[in-house]
């Protein structure tokens, strides 16, 4: 295993640093005013269920879309032991071997409330956040796009919009409660808020090309078709959800409805 440095002991250490390099990889764009848009509401974490011991199965492997593990609700975590700590250098481990900068529990088929990032990724090693029941309280109404790409999602990219500042409550590995406000007008802090939130769409169920605009969602359309016939072919009778069809053309040159 690769050496996690001090990172594990600090979670939120990590989130008052920048990466430039990587922020500016983003090509993030901002727009609109100021705090104030509650957090979406599509899954109440105080209803999600509550595990007390932590199970899974080794080797961890990325979990690929259309996974239904990536769809299905992922358990509060009520056990701060040596078991979780385990479970995130565990992440962090195969997070790094994928090159990735981010990676929540479901996308290694482990539906908890968990995730662990880095945003300056294998590079430097032992700025690790573990964040453990991360809940969105606030986003701003400010907006920023940036491109994306996910280690569930293999060589697919697009552009994402995304609050650019929110407001989290969570625990550490520790069980011990943390509030973070992430993001601002610094492009470093953006960019750390951007993996935040990728990570924390995981954990409610809902994937990066869920968010993307019509034409980037159709540019991506032959990639995630085919990922899905790859997942049905090798797991017939698995039901999944599937990217909807392309949207009936408008306007001249349609064939009116009788």
């Amino acid at each position: 295993m690769r050496s996690l440095g001090v990172g594990l002991g600090q979670s939120s250490k990590l989130l008052i640093q920048t990466h430039k390099q990587a922020a500016v990889s983003t090509g993030v764009r901002t727009h609109a005013v100021g705090f104030g848009q509650k957090a979406a509401k599509d899954v109440k974490v105080k209803d999600t269920p509550v595990v007390d011991k932590l199970e899974w199965e080794r080797p961890l492997q990325i979990v690929k879309y259309p996974d239904p593990r990536l769809r299905a609700v992922n358990a509060r975590i009520n056990c701060f032991d040596d078991s979780l700590v385990q479970l995130a250098k565990e992440m962090i481990e195969i997070m790094y071997q994928d090159d990735g900068v981010g990676l929540a529990a479901p996308q290694v088929g482990v539906n908890v409330r968990l995730m662990v990032f880095n945003p300056y990724g294998s590079e430097k090693p032992g700025n690790e956040s573990i964040l453990v029941n991360p809940e969105v309280v606030e986003s701003s109404r400010i907006k920023g796009t940036g491109e994306e790409g996910c280690l569930s999602f293999p060589k697919i990219y697009g552009e994402v919009e995304r609050p650019r500042d929110v407001v989290v409550h969570a625990q550490n590995e520790k069980g011990e409660p943390i509030s973070l406000n992430l993001g601002g007008s610094d492009i470093n802090q953006a960019w750390i808020s951007r993996i935040f939130q990728h990570e924390y769409d995981h954990l409610q169920g809902v994937l990066f090309h869920d968010r993307m605009r019509p034409n980037v969602l159709e540019s991506n359309r032959k990639q995630l078709v085919a990922l899905e016939e790859a997942f049905i072919s090798s797991n017939p009778g698995v039901p999944v959800k599937r990217i909807p069809p392309p949207k009936a053309a408008k306007g001249f040159g349609a064939m009116a409805k009788r």
